[in-house]
């Protein structure tokens, strides 16, 4: 997977349409294509959700997955992503191998409790650092991301037996 319609597709045909949720309005984002990146609102019969999509990568030297988290500004100036104006969720996707992967869905008051988004008071991140489940990260302020992280992440490791109940928890 390298790129957004191929790995939204996937993740589509894997989790949401398992699920009965149906995504619209999609829309990639070309200043990220290295990422994945994207948005889309995701739907069922009860409830919409706006999604801001993105793919982790791994990087040589660190332990964990690189995702940036930023925009143009009017400018055309990067900057994080604002609270105000951002989705409800932040859905990253990270695979391991062809067999395993699992996605980080945030809702956006999580990003906001641990400092992601931009606000009026907060500088926010272009970017962070993801460590799955089979990641064992060493530095104190890794473990500690990871900790919390890991309350909004789900594992694939067998497509015919998903976690459906904590894939539903999370974008609920």
């Amino acid at each position: 997977m390298n790129n957004f319609h191929t790995t939204l597709e996937y993740v589509n045909e894997l989790i949401y349409k398992a699920n009965k949720w149906t995504i619209a309005s999609i829309e990639e984002e070309k200043q990220n294509s290295e990422y994945a990146a994207g948005k889309f609102e995701l739907f069922n019969k009860l409830d919409v959700k706006t999604v801001r999509f993105r793919m982790a990568k791994q990087t040589p030297r660190k332990i964990g997955q690189f995702v940036t988290f930023w925009q143009k500004d009017s400018k055309g100036i990067n900057q994080p992503f604002h609270y105000n104006g951002s989705p409800d969720l932040l859905v990253v996707t990270t695979f391991k191998d062809n067999y395993t992967f699992g996605q980080f869905v945030f809702p956006k008051s999580v990003l906001l409790k641990n400092n992601i988004f931009q606000t009026y008071s907060t500088n926010g991140r272009m970017g962070i650092r993801v460590y799955p489940s089979w990641d064992t990260p060493t530095s104190s302020t890794a473990i500690k991301t990871q900790k919390w992280q890991l309350e909004y992440f789900f594992i694939v490791t067998d497509t015919t037996a998903l976690p459906i109940e904590k894939i539903r928890a999370l974008y609920k």
